[in-house]
């Protein structure tokens, strides 16, 4: 099936979404150590650079709400374009995906945390209870597509990736238990930039499925 000239562009775009979301995501890492004297990567939380009382919240919440944006509208327009178009394992994985990010996007822009580290307010446990049911939809998409994957004809390559990522989902969230609490923030990176790089891989793949869908006179 090619895709229609007229539309290749909005295609193109929409599949780049991806990688622009985790271009805003590292840029509201950057920018937050940037703002945020004092902060320590090794102990404490990304979420810690967004906090109501964070002197980076301001400008770190920027680019944090356009990762989120460019992030929802990659997964749900990757979940509509292969529904059905490879199999149902793999709709059901961008169908958790969308629900995942969605959560995420909306749960930690309302539910930032109070303070810095966790004060135990409402606030705070509603961020915890995102955090929970962010990482509980990582964890089942990436199971479907690691199988969805494998079972295609000739993506097994990335049902290998995805199995990769959710090694490093377990070994994260093994060391979170692990590690002593001054290495918190280590084990915290290693599940979030997992699901970032992640995202960015299915983007790039799919750009390159969209640009060969193209025909070969209009490229």
């Amino acid at each position: 099936m090619n895709i229609k000239h007229g539309n290749y562009k909005i295609h193109r775009y929409l599949s780049l979404s991806g990688l622009l979301g985790g271009v805003f995501y590292f840029s509201h890492i950057i920018m937050g150590r940037i703002f945020y004297k004092g902060y320590n990567p090794l102990t404490q939380a990304v979420s810690d650079l967004t906090a109501l009382n964070s002197p980076s919240r301001n400008i770190a919440l920027i680019f944090s709400v356009l990762y989120g944006i460019c992030t929802v509208i990659f997964v749900i327009y990757f979940f509509i374009y292969y529904k059905g178009k490879l199999n149902k394992i793999v709709s059901l994985g961008a169908f958790s995906f969308c629900i995942m990010a969605v959560i995420s996007f909306l749960g930690y822009t309302f539910f930032p945390l109070s303070t810095s580290g966790y004060a135990g307010t409402f606030q705070d446990k509603m961020h915890l209870l995102v955090t929970i049911l962010v990482v509980a939809f990582t964890i089942i998409s990436i199971l479907l597509f690691c199988i969805g994957f494998f079972r295609t004809k000739n993506h097994k390559y990335l049902g290998i990736i995805s199995l990769c990522a959710f090694i490093f989902l377990a070994t994260g969230a093994m060391l979170v238990n692990i590690l002593p609490k001054e290495y918190f923030g280590v084990a915290e990176r290693i599940n979030i930039y997992t699901v970032i790089i992640y995202t960015c891989i299915l983007s790039a793949w799919m750009y390159k499925y969209i640009i060969g869908l193209l025909p070969s006179s209009g490229r």
